[in-house]
């Protein structure tokens, strides 16, 4: 009987003692929603990190038959089109001019866009067109074409020379938009991608900002006291009262931009100011929390031995109250990220032509009625991001403390 009482004490002794963290790992890996949250947090931070390899296009290359003629966006899954011209003779050199109507068989029209010259030695010449019709011509290709002209005299001569000089004009695919387009003829999905690395950029270190100030005005309130906590809290009050999206536009509208704009900002300025107003939550978690903690016996014997308050405020407070700070920081990054779609909406947010979701949301407006696609898929992305990082955030909640739940 002792033997086996023995091996078990051994066993006991043996184990890891448990740590705050090891254990709330295990409650978070059990929260199926938490996880699912993390997963496309994860998701959406690859996607932003390997942006240059994931992105088939330039975000911000507007290609000139990107669009209809008429600057209607493409939808999704369709490609821009182009024009292959074939000639036998190749000693002459001339222009093909913007504006040509081309007709097919089926009635649909397309409009050559850009200046292409055509070079001596040449018998291949690929030119590119819009579609003057908003007609399905996504499904289109290798049709034969032949060169027409409505209500344009001035281009007679040219369509003549282009019917006469080439033995073949055949119709093709050009670029694949997975995504459709924007109004400037800019790919959607590359757009998309690299909006990502903006929301999450603006996302996370504003938000670090704000924890790091949130952090040394709650420590130092809330172990001093006395007027150096009115004096913290008061301030804290003030800025509380005033709405946060305001106050953003006005430090954005009134901090100097690189590029000497006044609307528009670069992602430092935005992450600076979203993280100046949102540390004010921090500073009063970590104010409750410091008063509890600085009446237990370690601290007191912490200061009978001597130490400093630098020294107790950041090795025997801090350690003991970073745990829900972490909850609201992590909660925090979904509140940032809306704030910078907001602020892009509203034509606050950076400088154009960096991709950010919620100019792309402004950009599309125009558009809901006869292209909902534009403004709908960079909302629909902004809503999923926010409900991720607050699955997430509920759930290290719940994990942290657990009678929080």
């Amino acid at each position: 009987m002792s033997v086996g009482l023995d091996k078990k004490t051994d066993s006991m002794l043996d184990e890891k003692p448990k740590t705050l963290w090891s254990e709330a790992w295990k409650r978070l890996k059990r929260d199926s929603l938490a996880m699912f949250g993390g997963g496309i947090i994860i998701f959406i931070i690859i996607v932003a990190f390997f942006a240059p390899v994931i992105s088939p296009y330039d975000p911000t290359l507007q290609f000139t038959n990107g669009t209809t003629a008429f600057g209607m966006p493409f939808s999704p899954n369709s490609h821009s089109k182009k024009l292959v011209f074939t000639r036998t003779t190749t000693e002459e050199e001339f222009s093909i001019l913007p504006g040509i109507i081309f007709k097919d068989s089926t009635g649909l029209s397309y409009r050559t866009v850009g200046v292409t010259k055509v070079k001596k030695g040449e018998s291949k010449i690929e030119v590119q067109i819009s579609p003057t019709t908003v007609k399905d011509f996504t499904s289109l290709s290798s049709i034969d074409m032949k060169a027409d002209f409505e209500e344009a005299p001035m281009q007679k001569e040219m369509v003549e020379k282009i019917n006469a000089k080439f033995s073949s004009i055949k119709f093709e695919n050009d670029k694949y938009f997975i995504l459709g387009t924007d109004k400037q003829g800019r790919d959607s999905f590359s757009r998309m991608i690299w909006g990502a690395r903006v929301s999450l950029q603006v996302g996370i270190y504003s938000m670090l900002f704000a924890t790091v100030i949130g952090i040394i005005f709650g420590l130092v309130s809330g172990y001093f006291g006395g007027w150096v906590d009115m004096v913290i809290m008061r301030f804290t009050d003030v800025m509380m009262s005033i709405p946060d999206l305001l106050l953003v536009m006005a430090l954005v509208s009134v901090l100097p931009s690189d590029e000497g704009g006044k609307s528009a900002q670069g992602v430092g300025i935005i992450v600076f100011s979203i993280g100046i107003v949102s540390w004010t939550g921090i500073a009063r978690l970590v104010r409750s929390q410091v008063f509890t903690v600085k009446e237990m016996e370690y601290i007191e014997a912490a200061k009978a031995a001597g130490a400093s308050s630098p020294l107790i405020l950041f090795k025997h407070l801090l350690p003991n109250v970073v745990a829900p700070v972490i909850i609201i920081s992590t909660m925090g990054i979904a509140g940032a990220i809306m704030t910078e779609a907001s602020l892009s909406f509203l034509g606050f947010g950076v400088k154009p032509p960096t991709p950010s979701w919620g100019s792309m949301v402004n950009e599309g407006l125009e558009f809901f009625k006869d292209a909902p696609w534009v403004p709908i898929i960079p909302g629909a992305i902004i809503a999923i991001s926010v409900f991720a990082f607050n699955l997430f955030g509920d759930g290290v909640r719940d994990a942290i403390d657990p009678k929080l739940k």
